[in-house]
């Protein structure tokens, strides 16, 4: 048995797997057999006939406590469940195509950027047309039944890609898979955030919804805030402008960082100044002036970029570049 094979089946009771899969790396004739054994017979226990002649998957599948993911592309495929064996929950999202839902005599088309959810307790299938990247999430009835007010209602119920909180956990899910956070210290915390997100998407009752928005919506939104500065350092990052970008008032904002025991001006204060701190460090990058470095990561005046890296690291940038070529 392939090494993971069972890491997103049952999350809540098992140990922590990791396992990539590409059918490029299997001989032609031996593909689409690796891939029924792997996600279709020990995964998720799904019957799988390929749509198109050119079948093709390349995946990574994790797996810890309470939550498995799959993320990756596929061909079109025909999903079909008929061996039940547990109650879990599985949400797809078809963030490159569209696909189809069958379950509890319900039929559900879903357009990219749309998501369902259904469960592995009961017969169903999932036809998923060809396209670019896709998210599987797997988890325990438990972890939303008790927040959720109908959930049965909403199984193989379409969800809109206007649903705050289904973008919500989209974006969270990319951030997720981008740092690899479920093999951090703070795996649990990502996979109580990610639960709180799948019941306010579902429809969470009032206590519930408390509850999430509180304490694993508000983690998400500033991971997703944080991701965004991090990759638009060198741009306006105004708390008006990413307030905006993110549709939050500017004092939700402040808030989530409050919270976070810093200010947004402070963070992202930081959040440059490590990225120069880095980028001085960098062998490949010794011959760019520091001046293009800092301007690199938003610094737009050099005599103050000079005082607060000084301030910071107790040192001039040359200093510290001088000292990373020597191997300190």
């Amino acid at each position: 048995m392939p090494m993971g094979v069972s890491a997103v089946s049952a999350p809540d009771r098992s140990p922590s797997a990791f396992v990539r899969f590409c059918t490029s790396d299997c001989a032609p004739r031996e593909r689409l057999e690796a891939w029924r054994e792997i996600y279709g017979r020990t995964l998720l226990k799904l019957d799988i006939e390929p749509i198109e002649d050119a079948f093709h998957t390349d995946v990574r599948m994790r797996k810890v406590p309470g939550l498995g993911m799959i993320t990756g592309s596929r061909s079109a495929t025909f999903y079909r469940r008929n061996r039940i064996d547990n109650d879990d929950l599985v949400m797809s999202f078809g963030l490159g195509g569209g696909f189809e839902a069958m379950q509890f005599g319900r039929t559900e088309t879903m357009r990219p950027g749309e998501a369902v959810v259904v469960t592995a307790g009961a017969p169903g299938h999932v036809r998923a047309s060809s396209g670019g990247r896709t998210i599987t999430l797997c988890l325990p009835r438990a972890a939303a039944a008790h927040a959720v007010s109908a959930l049965d209602a909403a199984l193989c119920r379409r969800i809109p890609a206007d649903n705050a909180a289904l973008r919500l956990l989209t974006h969270y899910v990319g951030i997720l898979d981008q740092t690899d956070m479920l093999a951090t210290d703070a795996q649990r915390h990502a996979v109580a955030h990610v639960h709180d997100l799948v019941a306010l998407t579902l429809g969470a009752t009032r206590d519930g919804a408390e509850a999430a928005k509180a304490r694993g919506a508000g983690a998400a939104r500033l991971s997703v805030i944080k991701d965004d500065i991090g990759k638009n350092l060198a741009h306006d990052l105004s708390i008006g402008t990413i307030a905006a970008r993110h549709r939050l008032p500017v004092r939700y904002v402040q808030r989530l960082f409050e919270a976070d025991g810093v200010t947004f001006t402070e963070y992202v204060l930081e959040a440059r100044l490590g990225c120069v701190h880095r980028m001085l460090r960098d062998p490949r990058l010794a011959d760019v002036k520091i001046s293009t470095v800092a301007c690199d990561a938003g610094f737009g005046d050099p005599s103050y970029f000079n005082r607060v890296f000084r301030r910071r690291y107790g040192a001039a940038p040359s200093d510290i570049r001088v000292q990373a070529q020597r191997g300190n």
